[in-house]
C-alpha cells in the first residue's frame, strides 16, 4: 500500500475541512469550530500559551461528544469485538454471540460497547440477560469459575501494572515540583517585589497540574474498574450459589409444566414465593438491591400466569367437564392454588349457565325456523293440489286402509303382546288389559306404529322436525340437569370439602391453616352469590318453558309468526300449531308420543332439581298445557278424520264375522267391509295414546315429593269421555254420508254392506270401544244408556226400510204389469203352468236372496218375510176386484199360482203370508170351502210338476 496515497475524504478529515477549496472564513469552512475570541485581544506569550492550548483541546473534546463517535472509534470497537473472546466462553468470539441477538437489541455501534468487558460502557445486566440468558445455573457457575481463575492468574500482572504506573505518577509529580521551584527561583531573581503566585500564575499552574493528574487517572481508571468488576463477579457468583434454587425457579417451573406435574409445579412455586419474600426482606434496607431478584420472580409469575390462563381455558372450554367431576374439581383446585382475582367456582358456574342459555336460544331459533319452513311447504303443496281438485280435503286418509299392518300387535287379556295378521278377527283387538295399563317400563310409544309411513312425506317431514326440535331441547336440558347436580354440590359445600380434603391428602395444605383461610373467600359462597346462581338456573327453566309453550300454544296460523294463538280454542286441527297442516290422526298417534315423552321427563327432572319453587310452578304449568293441548289435538284430528272415513269405503268384503240372525235362533257369519275394523283399531289406539299421556305420572319418578304430572281428576276425564261419545256419533255420520249416496237406488250391495257394518258396529265395535275406554279410564261408559245406540238402531231401520221400499216398488211393478196382463174373467188354458207374475216375483226374491246370502245372510229372513207379505197383500187387493167374475180356468190358474208360491217358499213361508193367500183363494171361490179344497187337490199334480221343473231356479229357497 502506498503510504503517500490519499483521497479527498481523508484530506478533509485530517484538516477538519468541509471542502478542499475553502473560499470563506475558517469558521464557515471548517468542520471543527473553535471559539478563540477571548484570546483575540491578548498576545500569545509564555504565560497564556498553555491556556490557549488547553482551551482548544477542551473544545475539541466537547465537539467530539456532540458529533458522536468517530469512524476511527467505530472501527476500533468492531476490531475489538472480532478479536475479543467471551469472558465466560473463551473458545467463542464475542461477535459470534452478538450476531445471534435480535436486530432490535443492537441498533448502532455504540450499543456494542455494552458487551465489551474492557469498555467503560460495559453493562453486566445486558451482557448476562442478552448473551447468556439461556445459560443454566451450572453453566454460569462453571464459567465464573474459569473467569475467576483467569482473574487470579492476571492479578499479579495487574498489581505490577498499577505499581509501575504509580511510580510514573510520583516521578511526574516530583518533576512538576522541580519545575515549579525553578520558575519560582527565576522570578524572584528578576523581580523580588513580586510574589510567586502573581509571577507564575500559580493558580493556573495548579489547574494545569490537576488536569494532567486527571488525564493520568483517566488512563488508570479502566484498570481500577476492571478490578471492581472482578470483585462484582465474585460477589454475584457467591449470591447465585447461595440462592441457586431461586435462580433456577423459572426453568424448574417450565419443566414441571411440560411434564404436566402440577403438584411439583405448585410446590416449587410456593417455595419460590417464600424465597422471594425472604430476599426482599434481606435487601429491604440495602441500597444495592439486586434487580435480578425481581426479574427472576417476574419470569416465574409470567409462567404461573400462562399456566393459570391455560387452566382457565381447559376448565371453561372442555365440554365433557359437566359429566366428569374428577376433571373439573382438580382444575378448580389448581386455580385456587394460584393467584386469583375472581372466584373460579362462581365464574365456572356462570359461564356454563350462560352457555346453556345461549345454546338454547340458538338451537331453538334455528330448529323452529325449520319447523316453520316445513309447515309452509305443506301449505304450498296443498294449495296447488286444491286448485286442481275442488273436492280435495287435504288430509291423506289412505294410510287408514293399512292400519292393521301399521300398528304393532295389541294386547290380549293377560297383557301380553300378540301378533296381528290379516285374518285376525276384531275379537283379538285389545279388549282389556286387566290392570296392565300402568306398567312403568312402558313409555308413551308403547303402542307405537310399526315401520311404514302413516301420512304424506311432507307431513312426516314436519313431524320429524318437531320431534328433533324437542329432542334437541331435551339434550340441552339433560346436560343442564347434569350440570346443576354439580352446582348443587357447590351450593351445599360438598365439593368444597372434597377440594380441601384432597389438598390435605396431597400434603399441599397440611399444617398451613393460613392457606385454607385464604381460600375461604372462594370456597364459602355467600347467600347473595347462591341466590344469583339459583336465579340463573330459574331463568334457564323459564326460557325453555317459554320456548315449548310457544310451540304448544300456537295455532297453525300463529306459529309462523312465533306467537301463541290469541283465538279461542274451537276443537279444530288448525288450532294446534304443533300439528302439521293436514296431518291425519295416525301420524298424531305415532309422533305426538315421541314429542311428549322426552318433554315430560326432562320437565319433571327440572322441577326435581329443587332450584326454586318458581321452577316447579313453571314446569307444572308447561306440563299441564302440553298434556291438555296434545289430548285435544288427538281428539280434533280423530274427529275430523272419522268424519271423512266415508271416503275410505271401497265396498269390498273385508272378512266374515259372527252374528245372530234376526230371529235370534242361530249364529251366522256375515260380511263386513274394512270400515268397522278401521274404526275400532283407530279408536282403541287413540284411547290408549290419550290414556298414556294423561296417566304419564305412573311412569315418571317422584323425588323429594315433587311431581309435575299429577294424577288425572274426574274433571279432566269427563271432557275426554264426552269427546269419545262424539267421535262415535261421527262414525255414524260417516256411514250416513255413504248411505245418502244410494238414497235414490238403495237396493244395491252397498246398502247391504252398510247394514252389515252397522250391525257389526252395534254388536261388536261400539261394545269393544266402550269397554276399552272404561278399562283405560276407570269409567262406566258401557253401563250408560247412550243416545248413540238408539240412533244406530234407527239408522238400521231407516236404511233397511229404504232397501225394502225399493224392493216392494220393484215387486209392485212386476205384479202390476204381469198380473193384469191376464184376462181373468175370460181366461182359458189347456196346460196350466205358473203365471209370469209369480215366476218373476219369485226370481226377484231369488236375486235378493243371493245378494243377502253372500253379504248378509242374517237379512234374508227379514227381506223375504216382508217381500212375501207384500206380494200376498198385493194379490189379495188385486183379486178383490175380480171376485165372482173369474172364469173356471181362471180359478184353476189362481189356485195353481198361489199353491206353487207357498210350496216354493217352503220353510221361509210366513204364517201371515199363508193366511193372506188362503183368504185370496176363499174370496175367489166365494167362501166355498169344499170347492176350494177339491180344486187344491186337483191341481196338486200340476203344482208338483212345475216345482220339479223350476227346482234349480228356486233352489235358494230350499237351503
Amino acid at each position: 500500500m502506498n503510504p503517500f496515497s490519499f483521497d479527498e475524504s481523508s484530506l478533509m478529515e485530517f484538516y477538519d475541512l468541509k471542502t478542499l477549496n475553502p473560499t470563506n472564513s475558517w469558521t464557515q469552512d471548517s468542520t471543527a469550530v473553535y471559539n478563540l475570541e477571548k484570546w483575540a485581544v491578548q498576545t500569545p506569550d509564555m504565560v497564556n500559551s498553555y491556556n490557549v492550548l488547553k482551551d482548544l483541546m477542551d473544545q475539541e473534546q466537547q465537539q467530539q461528544g456532540l458529533n458522536g463517535m468517530s469512524e476511527t472509534d467505530e472501527r476500533e470497537i468492531k476490531r475489538q469485538l472480532e478479536i475479543v473472546d467471551d469472558p465466560l466462553r473463551h473458545s467463542v468470539k464475542i461477535i459470534q454471540l452478538i450476531d445471534t441477538l435480535p436486530p432490535s437489541e443492537v441498533t448502532n455501534v455504540a450499543d456494542l460497547t455494552q458487551y465489551l468487558i474492557n469498555n467503560k460502557n460495559f453493562n453486566v445486566k445486558k451482557f448476562l440477560g442478552d448473551i447468556h440468558n439461556k445459560d443454566s445455573f451450572t453453566e454460569l457457575s462453571q464459567s465464573l469459575d474459569i473467569l475467576d481463575q483467569d482473574i487470579q492468574n492476571q492479578a499479579n500482572d495487574l498489581k505490577r501494572l498499577v505499581q509501575e504506573n504509580f511510580t510514573k505518577y510520583v516521578k511526574i509529580k516530583n518533576r512538576l515540583d522541580q519545575i515549579y521551584k525553578q520558575f519560582l527561583d527565576n522570578v524572584n531573581a528578576k523581580d523580588p517585589s513580586l510574589n510567586a503566585a502573581d509571577a507564575l500564575d500559580v493558580d493556573q499552574l495548579g489547574e494545569k497540574v490537576d488536569t494532567s493528574v486527571r488525564e493520568i487517572t483517566r488512563k488508570l481508571k479502566p484498570l481500577m474498574e476492571c478490578q471492581s468488576k472482578l470483585n462484582s463477579y465474585q460477589l454475584a457468583r457467591l449470591f447465585i450459589e447461595e440462592n441457586k434454587q431461586f435462580f433456577n425457579l423459572p426453568r424448574t417451573l417450565e419443566r414441571h409444566i411440560s411434564n404436566n406435574n402440577y403438584q411439583s409445579f405448585i410446590s416449587e412455586y410456593l417455595k419460590g414465593k417464600e424465597l422471594y419474600k425472604q430476599l426482599k426482606a434481606d435487601y429491604m434496607e440495602s441500597p444495592s438491591y439486586p434487580k435480578t431478584i425481581d426479574t427472576i420472580w417476574n419470569k416465574a409469575e409470567q409462567l404461573t400466569e400462562a399456566y393459570r390462563e391455560n387452566t382457565w381455558s381447559t376448565l371453561i372450554n372442555n365440554e365433557n367437564l359437566v359429566e366428569q367431576q374428577s376433571v373439573f374439581l382438580p382444575l378448580i383446585s389448581k386455580l385456587l392454588d394460584l393467584k386469583l382475582t375472581e372466584n373460579p367456582i362462581i365464574k365456572w358456574i356462570n359461564i356454563k349457565l350462560e352457555k346453556f342459555e345461549a345454546d338454547l336460544s340458538t338451537n331453538s331459533e334455528r330448529l323452529l325456523e325449520k319447523v316453520i319452513a316445513a309447515q309452509r311447504s305443506i301449505v304450498k303443496i296443498n294449495e296447488k293440489i286444491s286448485e286442481d281438485d275442488d273436492e280435495h280435503i287435504g288430509v291423506n286418509l289412505s294410510y287408514y286402509t293399512t292400519i292393521g299392518q301399521l300398528f304393532s300387535p295389541t294386547y290380549t287379556n293377560n297383557g301380553s303382546p300378540v301378533e296381528r295378521s290379516e285374518n285376525t278377527s276384531s275379537d283379538t283387538l285389545p279388549e282389556s288389559t286387566n290392570g296392565n295399563w300402568n306398567k312403568p317400563e312402558k313409555d308413551l310409544t308403547g303402542a307405537s306404529l310399526t315401520r311404514g309411513l302413516t301420512d304424506s312425506p311432507n307431513v312426516i317431514e314436519m313431524w320429524l322436525m318437531i320431534v328433533r326440535y324437542v329432542q334437541e331441547l331435551s339434550v340441552i336440558c339433560n346436560k343442564f340437569i347434569d350440570l346443576w347436580d354439580h352446582v348443587a354440590n357447590f351450593l351445599d359445600g360438598s365439593y368444597q370439602n372434597t377440594i380441601i380434603n384432597e389438598k390435605k391428602k396431597n400434603n399441599i395444605l397440611v399444617g398451613d391453616t393460613n392457606s385454607i383461610s385464604n381460600f375461604k373467600q372462594f370456597l364459602v359462597l355467600e347467600d347473595d352469590q347462591i341466590k344469583k346462581i339459583r336465579d340463573k338456573g330459574e331463568l334457564f327453566v323459564t326460557l325453555i318453558s317459554g320456548k315449548l309453550l310457544l310451540l304448544f300454544q300456537s295455532s297453525q296460523e300463529s306459529l309462523p309468526l312465533k306467537q301463541a294463538s290469541s283465538t279461542k280454542e274451537d276443537r279444530s286441527p288448525q288450532n294446534y300449531g304443533f300439528v302439521p297442516p293436514n296431518a291425519n290422526g295416525l301420524s298424531c298417534l305415532r309422533y305426538l308420543p315421541m314429542i311428549i315423552e322426552p318433554l315430560l321427563r326432562f320437565a319433571t327432572q327440572l322441577a326435581q332439581l329443587g332450584i326454586s319453587k318458581r321452577c316447579i310452578e313453571t314446569t307444572r304449568e308447561l306440563v299441564g298445557v302440553v298434556i291438555n293441548r296434545s289430548i285435544s289435538a288427538i281428539s280434533a284430528t280423530r274427529q275430523r278424520d272419522i268424519g271423512n272415513f266415508h271416503l275410505l269405503e271401497d265396498w269390498e268384503v273385508h272378512k266374515l264375522v259372527d252374528g245372530i240372525s234376526n230371529s235370534g235362533s242361530k249364529r251366522i257369519k256375515y260380511a263386513v267391509t274394512q270400515f268397522p275394523e278401521i274404526v275400532l283399531t283407530f279408536q282403541q289406539y287413540s284411547i290408549k295414546t290419550i290414556r298414556d299421556i294423561l296417566y304419564a305420572c305412573e311412569r315418571l319418578p317422584v323425588i323429594n315429593e315433587i311431581s309435575v304430572v299429577s294424577y288425572p281428576s274426574k274433571k279432566q276425564i269427563t271432557p275426554i269421555e264426552i269427546q269419545q261419545i262424539i267421535s262415535m256419533e261421527t262414525v255414524l255420520e260417516a256411514i250416513l254420508k255413504n248411505a245418502a249416496k244410494d238414497k235414490d237406488n238403495p237396493r244395491t250391495s252397498h246398502t247391504l254392506l252398510t247394514l252389515t257394518n252397522l250391525q257389526h258396529i252395534r254388536e261388536t265395535t261400539f261394545v269393544e270401544i266402550r269397554k276399552y275406554f272404561d278399562e283405560a279410564f276407570e269409567c262406566h261408559l258401557s253401563d250408560k244408556k247412550l243416545d248413540i245406540i238408539t240412533l244406530l238402531q234407527k239408522m238400521e231401520v231407516s236404511i233397511f226400510g229404504n232397501y225394502l221400499s225399493t224392493l216392494k216398488i220393484n215387486l209392485k211393478n212386476i205384479l202390476d204389469e204381469k198380473f193384469h196382463q191376464i184376462d181373468w174373467p175370460s181366461h182359458t188354458s189347456n196346460s196350466f203352468r205358473i203365471s209370469d207374475y209369480i215366476l218373476e216375483s219369485l226370481m226377484l226374491l231369488v236375486t235378493i236372496h243371493s245378494e243377502c246370502y253372500r253379504i248378509g245372510p242374517q237379512l234374508i229372513e227379514k227381506v223375504l218375510r216382508d217381500a212375501q207379505v207384500f206380494i200376498s197383500r198385493f194379490l189379495f187387493e188385486a183379486l178383490k176386484t175380480y171376485v165372482g167374475a173369474i172364469s173356471s180356468d181362471g180359478l184353476l190358474q189362481i189356485t195353481v199360482d198361489l199353491i206353487f208360491f207357498q210350496k216354493i217358499l217352503g220353510s221361509l213361508l210366513e204364517p201371515e203370508t199363508k193366511a193372506t193367500l188362503r183368504a185370496c183363494l176363499q174370496d175367489c171361490f166365494q167362501n166355498k170351502i169344499d170347492k176350494l179344497d177339491k180344486c187344491i187337490n186337483d191341481v196338486q199334480p200340476i203344482v208338483d210338476s212345475n216345482i220339479k221343473k223350476t227346482s234349480i231356479q228356486f233352489a235358494a229357497f230350499q237351503c
